[in-house]
């Protein structure tokens, strides 16, 4: 997954707000981290369509990696929905953080399982693993 392609998909303004401490903390633009910021008014089809979208418009990586906010809401809802129709290029943890965030920069280039268990070495208790087959909480 050398070079996944990472997708921060939050609650508004959540998203954009922890890319803009990213970006402040790395001390450059981290354009390479996508940002979907998701509405209270949008469903999670919306959101898979604009995850979709983006990932056109990137020509379709081969690797793609979700942080999202919370187990069950609408940006989560979405982001397994887009993994379900993209099982072996998407993989995706739910309870986004700052030091997660990080992290994941920081590690991008490791495979997907290493990510997670890199993730996972401060902060695990509070991240879950996102598989496309789980049902809705």
């Amino acid at each position: 997954m050398s070079g996944c392609c990472l997708f921060l998909v939050c609650h508004a303004p959540l998203a954009s707000a922890l890319h803009a401490v990213a970006c402040h903390g790395f001390g450059r633009s981290l354009s390479d981290v996508e940002v979907i910021d998701v509405l209270s008014s949008q469903e999670p089809e919306q959101v898979s369509q604009a995850i979709a979208l983006r990932w056109q418009e990137l020509n379709k990586p081969k690797a793609v990696f979700f942080l999202t906010d919370m187990v069950g809401a609408t940006p989560y809802n979405g982001v397994v929905a887009f993994m379900k129709s993209h099982p072996d290029i998407a993989h995706a943890v739910a309870g986004v953080n700052l030091p997660v965030l990080l992290r994941a920069i920081t590690y991008r280039s490791l495979s997907h399982c290493e990510l997670i268990a890199k993730l996972g070495e401060d902060t695990g208790q509070y991240l879950q693993t996102i598989s496309p087959f789980q049902t809705n909480r």
